[in-house]
């Protein structure tokens, strides 16, 4: 009983942060401070329920999940090398993803939208390629691809007089 009702406390709280994911909810709240941080908790905390519930075959799913969105929040609150931590946790465990596969690409873009905000174009040129050319038929994968071309378009193009000029091919 007590395990069903931990594993139904984790699901919600990975679906509602999943949810506030795909509708850029993250953006918007990231600006918050303290609900950044009380977001963190939460996912701090669905992870350590995760993790005394016996493991599955999606539970490697799960776990990425948190991450990307714990990647999120620290980005959010400035703690950059912890948020790249959490990105790399993603892809590290591509190969077992079974089910959720747009996280990949989605760790991808996020990571290299954290190296764009830090100067760091080439690599943030290369995490967005990769995520752009190596992933295909995942869900929200257009979502995924307009965000991607946005970033890569700040990426390689500059700024003159205020307005964006995209580089030459």
């Amino acid at each position: 009983m007590m395990i069903a009702a931990c594993k139904r406390f984790c699901l919600f709280v990975c679906n509602v942060q999943e949810m506030m994911y795909i509708w850029n909810g993250y953006t918007v709240i990231g600006k918050q401070k303290d609900l950044t941080e009380g977001m963190l908790k939460t996912l701090d905390d669905a992870q350590a329920t995760l993790e005394s519930l016996p493991r599955t075959e999606y539970s490697i799913d799960d776990h990425c999940l948190l991450s990307l969105l714990k990647g999120l929040c620290l980005k959010h609150l400035g703690h950059q090398e912890e948020a790249e931590h959490y990105f790399t946790l993603v892809l590290c465990n591509e190969a077992q993803i079974k089910y959720d596969h747009y996280l990949v690409p989605n760790a991808l873009l996020e990571h290299g939208l954290l190296c764009l905000e830090q100067g760091r174009k080439d690599e943030a040129i290369k995490l967005l390629e990769a995520a752009k050319n190596n992933y295909k038929n995942y869900s929200m994968e257009s979502r995924t691809h307009f965000r991607i071309q946005a970033a890569l378009q700040k990426a390689k193009g500059t700024v003159e007089n205020g307005v964006h000029v995209p580089s030459s091919p």
